[in-house]
């Protein structure tokens, strides 16, 4: 482990079950990137700088240690707290010969633990009479010894085949067939690391923006200013409105009927809501009554009209801002104030400094209420 001012980074390497790095690794480890996102895939990167007579030159390397698959844990304290940034296989290696002593720069990239959920491919495997919930649960169960913990919420409502009728049999790899059915019950999946180091947690659900702010972002606040740089924008080629052919059977006709994003999970974050001026067909578009019900309740998941994006300090902000949470934000202007959905957190730590970039969402303008958490 370093120390980097009050921040302790803990890295693990190895296959399977990982263990703490070689002090010799930690003393070439120059920079590290870790990316967590809602929705998508999340990432790092390790960047090391040795010399040829190193126990990485010497060593490691040729013996393994940094190649493809093996598995990577990230985590970080900070005031006592310890939040994990990365854990999954590193996919791949980038070497820079030394043109001097000293200077040879090893790059490791790599993903979440979806990434093992992606390697082999499991078409024809049958699932007689199970629902979604069932299906999603004993797939995941196959990477317990990961630390994978599953969090599966049930689709509203689907049909299951009987038996004697026929059964849904897995297309792809695992990671290929969960994502098919999180799009079909309009839902999202991903792996997020932590809350422990060796525990990940794979959510299959809808889209879910309640629960407890984080501290507020203050821009141009004086010496409550704790973000060091903050832009927004309102683009109306984001907002979509989708619809989908409803078949009537009494009628024997179908008509279109729009699916607005009413999640009961996602409620709206401003006072004056963008209403979309773009229709788009759902694809494969043409559902039941009970399958437009699902899709309400569950939320489209599109791209929200307003966003954001900035930079912080950890040290100045105080904590590490969390991708996947609600936080608040003061100083911008009444159009802009006010609570955000925080979609994605980049972090890049060196010694002595640990910074933060975000991305942040919401439907419109103008914040609903009065005070933000700081």
């Amino acid at each position: 482990m370093t120390s980097l001012k009050g921040v302790t980074l803990q890295l693990m390497i190895g296959p399977g079950i990982p263990v703490r790095a070689r002090k010799s690794v930690i003393d070439a480890l120059e920079s590290v990137q870790a990316t967590s996102a809602v929705g998508s895939k999340s990432g790092f990167q390790l960047s090391f700088k040795f010399s040829k007579t190193s126990e990485i030159a010497r060593s490691l390397l040729p013996d393994g240690y940094f190649d493809p698959l093996n598995r990577v844990i990230l985590s970080a304290t900070i005031n006592g707290v310890t939040q994990v940034l990365a854990d999954g296989p590193i996919m791949r290696q980038d070497l820079v010969a030394a043109t001097d002593p000293g200077t040879a720069k090893l790059t490791v990239t790599g993903e979440d633990l979806s990434a093992y959920m992606d390697l082999v491919e499991l078409t024809g495997i049958p699932y007689p009479a199970m629902p979604v919930f069932a299906q999603i649960m004993l797939i995941l169960a196959k990477y317990a010894a990961f630390g994978v913990v599953p969090l599966v919420i049930p689709p509203i409502s689907e049909d299951i085949l009987l038996p004697t009728t026929g059964w849904k049999t897995h297309q792809g790899t695992d990671l290929a067939y969960i994502e098919q059915q999180a799009k079909s019950a309009g839902y999202v999946f991903c792996v997020q690391p932590g809350p422990v180091p060796g525990v990940s947690t794979a959510y299959f659900g809808p889209a879910v923006r309640i629960g407890l702010p984080q501290p507020a972002l203050s821009i141009d606040f004086d010496r409550a200013t704790n973000v060091e740089g903050l832009s927004f924008s309102f683009d109306a080629n984001n907002a979509i409105m989708p619809y989908t052919f409803v078949h009537i059977p009494i009628a024997k006709v179908d008509i279109p009927v729009p699916v607005p994003d009413i999640a009961i999970l996602k409620p709206p974050l401003s006072a004056r809501p963008f209403i979309p001026a773009k229709l788009r067909q759902i694809e494969n578009g043409r559902f039941g009554v009970a399958d437009v019900l699902k899709r309400l309740i569950a939320g489209r998941g599109g791209s929200d009209p307003v966003n954001a994006s900035g930079t912080l300090n950890v040290g100045v902000y105080g904590t590490a801002l969390k991708a996947g949470s609600l936080v608040g934000v003061r100083g911008a202007g009444l159009a802009y104030d006010g609570m955000w959905f925080v979609k994605s957190v980049s972090n890049t730590l060196s010694r002595g400094s640990w910074k933060q970039s975000f991305q942040m969402s919401r439907d419109g303008l103008v914040s609903q209420t009065q005070k933000v958490p700081v």
